[in-house]
């Protein structure tokens, strides 16, 4: 698995920086500290497996990998993993907070232990928290740094994993949300992946697998080198474009939209589907204009016609009204980049009224 054979002709999208990555013995940790490696990363593995880091930083490169011993649950021990980061390698540009555990599924709650429950919390929220704190420590003085969570696709959705995991992994959204506000303005990026299944040991377990049984397709083609890739791009100066959070779900089959992107696509279906009602309107009924004629013979085919399109249009401009203000607030409440959100609601308004004065003339 060396470092310097696969991207050796390309540009090292992490060339020069210094990674922290708890968990990093697990099938997502090492695999991202591989790619890291590859692309020029000295890294840091955080983890309690002792003999499985150390045979990880030797199969990479002990050049560029290293390991410390590090239960997250404990701040002694995260402190002391991000200050030796630093003292070994000068500073930490980026944190990976990536160590997680899952409990056996017990669909019925009454079946479920607190112990187990507070236990998941503790190593998949605090265990977080005291990453991203300990990270912000010493990134915050040199004013850069990214901070990326292992979040799930049970962070955004119910029904899928335990009750425990899947409360710290909508917990672990939310601390993304609020530390990526906090930290934006000191320079540091905090943001999280929320993959599907994918071959670990967490998803064996949550699927009833046995420790050497391979995760079959028709669970998920996910691979832990796909996510890592999508991490080796948030920890890279290419994510710079993303100023506050970014989260990137991976979910085969399942798109995932902000509240304010749905309503756009509900605009536009709106605007399309009006379009073509007036079309038909237009074009005319024959049979529903002879019932009309018959029932009103004092009003012509046509202005029946024209009367159900004036009343069509006006309900729709109603409604696309109603939908712009609801983007309006939405967007206000946005504080990743207030400049494309107001240029969003200009090119809206525009359009709304370039379609109003469109339907006034008609």
């Amino acid at each position: 698995m060396g470092s310097s054979s696969i991207l050796s002709a390309v540009a090292k999208r992490l060339e020069g920086k210094v990674a922290l990555i708890t968990g990093g013995a697990g099938g997502l940790g090492s695999a991202t500290a591989d790619l890291f490696c590859q692309h020029g990363a000295k890294v840091l593995i955080a983890d309690i497996k002792d003999d499985q880091s150390h045979s990880i930083c030797k199969n990479i490169s002990t050049s560029n990998a290293s390991f410390i011993h590090c239960d997250v649950t404990n701040e002694s021990d995260v402190q002391n993993a991000v200050n030796t980061a630093v003292s070994k390698h000068g500073k930490l540009d980026i944190m990976f907070n990536n160590a997680g555990i899952m409990d056996v599924k017990k669909p019925d709650i009454l079946n479920n232990d607190r112990a187990d429950f507070d236990n998941i919390l503790r190593v998949n929220v605090t265990g977080a928290f005291l990453g991203t704190k300990h990270a912000a420590r010493v990134m915050k003085p040199v004013g850069q740094g990214s901070i990326i969570n292992t979040a799930s696709v049970c962070s955004v959705m119910g029904g899928v994993a335990t009750h425990a995991y899947t409360c710290s992994k909508h917990a672990l959204l939310g601390l993304t949300r609020n530390t990526a506000i906090e930290l934006g303005q000191y320079g540091i990026r905090v943001n999280s992946v929320s993959p599907y299944a994918f071959p670990s040991y967490q998803s064996r377990t949550l699927l009833g697998l046995k420790g050497n049984e391979w995760l079959d397709d028709k669970y998920s083609n996910l691979r832990a080198e796909d996510v890592a890739q999508c991490v080796v791009y948030l920890a890279s100066d290419e994510s710079k474009c993303w100023k506050i959070k970014h989260r990137s779900v991976f979910e085969p089959g399942i798109v995932i939209m902000s509240r304010g992107m749905l309503l756009i696509v509900l605009m536009l279906i709106l605007i399309i589907t009006s379009q073509f009602e007036w079309r038909q309107q237009l074009g005319g009924d024959a049979d529903t204009s002879s019932r009309e004629s018959q029932k009103q013979p004092q009003i012509s085919k046509r202005e029946v016609v024209k009367e159900k399109i004036i009343l069509s249009q006006e309900k729709n401009i109603q409604r696309l009204n109603e939908l712009v203000r609801s983007l309006k607030e939405q967007l206000q409440l946005c504080q990743c980049n207030n400049e494309t959100s107001n240029g969003t609601v200009s090119s809206l308004t525009e359009n709304i009224i370039e379609l109003e004065q469109q339907i006034l003339e008609d």
